[in-house]
């Protein structure tokens, strides 16, 4: 990520702008990244719908890299935006930056930021989301889009949309992920104070998100070293040590907010990192056993087939079938 847009018309509402903006910030914060940021739009002052004033906005760039992500924020929607000349003006500007681009940008609407995408012609045959108040406008004025219901965030390669307000932050959180790794996103979440999730039809949340909505910074302290340390065979009595505190109180308070055993969340871990190097990787099967923390070939196939119900192999060769039209 070199430059982060976000994109803004008039009555733009200000949680999906305040959202993604303070989460994308937290990066230079925290001294992750020195990526440049920039509240841009059509015209230099607007008014959210919210009555506050937004002043000195950037106009929109000549130019876009392909390291570049637009925020398209959400606005209030009426027929005086979506007739307006900021309305078509900015959607040409979308459109001339990544339709027929060899290496576009990467876009992210914002709740019903996702209709001035549709009007750029960005979601022809795109998975997308929005709104779930307006799903069925978005299916109407923009028929040649696959509107996902019931899900935070939809990504279709560099095209991104989330559903109402807060979910903004998720999608950035989810954005940090890939570009900086899911550690750096852990971190980012956790000076926010906020907690990675899922409606019911998005895709399972990795493990290392999975039991994080708590806010005790011991049990997220001792996650890290787990997550950071695969390969050692951690127990209480060493995180103990680390700690200052008694291994029973440690392991009292990690299954009181996590819901699992220490040992239970760092076996996951390893499953998941197996998965990941399986379907991800030409790594061998002893390689990714020893990769995942697991003393032996004997150890790594016992705890695989408590979790999945085919070999390794199948999956690995499954993965890589090429997908249907």
């Amino acid at each position: 990520m070199n430059r982060a847009f976000f994109l803004v018309l008039p009555n733009v509402h200000m949680l999906d702008l305040a959202g993604p903006l303070q989460i994308i910030t937290t990066l230079a914060e925290l001294g992750i990244s020195s990526l440049e940021i920039h509240c841009i739009g059509p015209q230099t002052d607007v008014r959210a719908f919210q009555q506050v004033m937004l002043g000195q906005l950037s106009s929109l760039p000549e130019k876009l890299d392909a390291d570049d992500v637009v925020f398209v924020i959400g606005s209030k929607l009426d027929n005086e935006l979506m007739s307006s000349r900021a309305w078509f003006d900015t959607a040409a500007w979308l459109k001339n930056q990544v339709l027929g681009q060899k290496n576009p940008p990467c876009v992210a609407g914002i709740c019903t930021g996702t209709f001035l995408l549709g009007q750029a012609g960005l979601l022809d045959g795109r998975l997308c989301t929005t709104h779930h108040q307006f799903m069925q406008q978005l299916r109407r004025l923009h028929p040649a889009a696959q509107v996902v219901d019931n899900r935070i965030c939809v990504q279709d390669g560099k095209l991104w949309t989330s559903a109402g307000v807060a979910s903004g932050i998720d999608l950035a959180l989810q954005l940090i992920a890939q570009f900086f790794g899911d550690h750096v996103a852990i971190q980012v979440a956790r000076e926010n104070v906020v907690h990675f999730r899922r409606f019911s039809n998005d895709p399972e949340l990795a493990v290392k998100f999975r039991y994080r909505a708590h806010g005790n910074q011991l049990v997220h302290t001792m996650q890290d070293e787990i997550s950071n340390n695969l390969s050692r065979a951690w127990t209480c009595e060493a995180l103990a040590r680390k700690s200052g505190f008694s291994s029973r109180h440690l392991a009292r308070i990690f299954k009181a907010e996590t819901g699992i055993t220490m040992k239970r969340y760092q076996m996951e871990l390893r499953m998941d990192l197996a998965r990941r190097l399986i379907t991800g990787s030409t790594l061998t099967l002893e390689r990714i056993a020893e990769r995942c923390g697991f003393s032996s070939m004997q150890a790594f196939r016992s705890n695989w087939n408590k979790c999945e119900n085919v070999p390794p192999s199948q999956m690995r060769h499954a993965s890589r079938q090429p997908e249907m039209e």
